[in-house]
């Protein structure tokens, strides 16, 4: 019986994650990867759950294709000035390991790690309301972030804030606020709590919330 009771409420813990990523308009193939349900399982819980309960409809889908080149998602604006900060929360949560990880797509996704997944994002749109970075972005930054190739999540020489690293620059590693920068830039920054600022250029990223 307490098997029984063991596997029944894994059971519900995935389909609650899987609900919350439906909310966060994850595509299928991601939610079956951190919640362990079947295509089938997600198909049908997007017609009977719709993104917020019954009756709802289907939930708003991202079609297409999982973003995959981490290069190519840094190319937004909005995702460079926003990464720091999702990055240093999904460290907080521990989506984002402490030591390296090797093959992350295929290590890291699990139902306790999703559902630390969605805590962070949904912590981060409390914090930022007007955010368009998606949870399909984030699981790429967490991948890259894991894995260590060329991008790392460090902090600041100076200051200690919390920044993206570019493993592969020269530079020193330095935030926005103690980089020397030219008399009349216009961007001011804050002391930060987990790591924050604009894009600078590929050595380091930094985004300020608070």
């Amino acid at each position: 019986m307490r098997v029984s009771n063991k596997c029944y409420s894994r059971e519900l813990r995935s389909i609650e994650s899987a609900r919350r990523m439906l909310r966060l308009e994850a595509r299928t193939q991601t939610i079956c990867a951190w919640t362990g349900l079947t295509g089938d399982r997600v198909r049908n819980l997007t017609r009977v759950l719709g993104p917020d309960g019954p009756g709802d409809g289907a939930a708003a889908r991202q079609r297409g294709p999982s973003p995959s080149k981490f290069a190519v998602l840094m190319s937004s604006p909005s995702v460079r000035e926003e990464a720091p900060a999702i990055a240093g929360l999904c460290r907080y949560y521990d989506v984002i390991p402490q030591d390296p990880c090797p093959n992350a797509r295929k290590k890291l996704p699990c139902i306790e790690r999703g559902e630390r997944l969605c805590d962070a994002l949904e912590t981060f749109r409390l914090i930022v309301p007007d955010t368009r970075i998606t949870l399909e972005q984030v699981v790429l930054l967490v991948f890259t972030l894991a894995e260590g190739e060329s991008w790392e999540l460090g902090f600041c020489a100076s200051c200690h804030a919390t920044i993206l690293i570019d493993r592969l620059a020269l530079s020193r590693r330095l935030c926005t606020h103690c980089e020397p920068r030219p008399v009349g830039s216009r961007f001011e920054i804050r002391e930060p709590d987990f790591g924050l600022g604009e894009y600078t250029g590929p050595s380091c990223i930094q985004q300020t919330l608070f």
